[in-house]
């Protein structure tokens, strides 16, 4: 395939073969933007094909399925290195490939440790510094999913909590450093979101745990966002290039109360999570 020379914007999302990766390649779609859809498994990326084909034709975008993992440099590179040699240029990587933890700080083990560290913050490394020449020519911007918990360490999340505060780190370093080469940054942190299987995907993790740790957001108490709507939330940060943004906003009020007086957070996080003792 020859580079392209379309001034059409072209934005990369990784895990966005299913849930709410799917959900930003829609909306950056239906932005005007050729997507590039990154995921480990080519059925799932094929099935996520499937699925936006209708907004596909409807838009007359191009999309490219991207086979590789992302949490390994090596291939990290060869994806942007083939991005750039097939379509020629980047204006918006989003990386949203994540992994999510149950269990109790006790409990926790270093191999869990490095699982999430990579899952969660080498990821967005490795494909940030990957993209970073494409962006720099476009003047581009980069969007990090984060979490509530990349703003406070609730209970009962086992290493989700640590690995979301590096990304959090991670992304204000980057926003800064970049910011000289005219490359935006920006952190998204939502609450739990929508999902089929939300309540029964921790049921195998932790035995020691209260069953309300098991629910979304460790059981505290949030409605699940649609996850379109936090894909519109990528694409405002996209547009107005907004720093940091945390879902629902009625949220943002609680995280700085505990920021700016850490024993009224933590009294407030406890009474923010359903359960009260060690088991329920």
């Amino acid at each position: 395939m020859e580079p392209s020379e379309s001034k059409t914007p072209i934005a990369l999302v990784t895990g966005g073969s299913a849930g709410l990766g799917i959900e930003i390649v829609l909306a950056m779609l239906g932005a005007g933007y050729d997507v590039a859809i990154v995921g480990r498994n080519q059925d799932r990326l094929q099935q996520a094909s499937e699925r936006i084909d209708i907004a596909v034709q409807s838009s007359g975008r191009r999309v490219k399925l991207v086979v590789g993992d992302v949490s390994d440099k090596d291939s990290a590179d060869r994806m942007f290195a083939d991005l750039q040699a097939d379509w020629g240029r980047l204006d918006v990587l989003v990386n949203c490939v994540g992994l999510s933890d149950r269990g109790r700080v006790e409990d926790l083990t270093g191999a869990r440790v490095n699982e999430l560290i990579d899952a969660n913050v080498l990821s967005a490394l490795y494909c940030s510094q990957a993209a970073l020449p494409m962006l720099r020519a476009s003047g581009g911007v980069v969007v990090n999913i984060g979490s509530l918990s990349s703003k406070v360490g609730a209970r009962y999340l086992g290493g989700y909590s640590l690995a979301k505060h590096a990304l959090a780190g991670l992304s204000q370093q980057m926003r800064l450093e970049w910011r000289e080469y005219g490359v935006h940054v920006a952190l998204i942190n939502p609450g739990p979101i929508q999902r089929p299987d939300a309540g029964v995907r921790y049921t195998s993790q932790g035995t020691n745990l209260p069953e309300s740790a098991r629910l979304p957001a460790g059981g505290a108490k949030l409605s699940g966002l649609p996850p379109e709507r936090v894909a519109a939330a990528v694409l405002m940060c996209v547009q107005r290039r907004y720093p940091d943004l945390i879902l629902p906003r009625h949220m943002r009020l609680m995280v700085a109360i505990g920021h700016a007086a850490p024993r009224i957070g933590d009294w407030l996080l406890l009474k923010f999570t359903s359960n009260r003792g060690s088991k329920d």
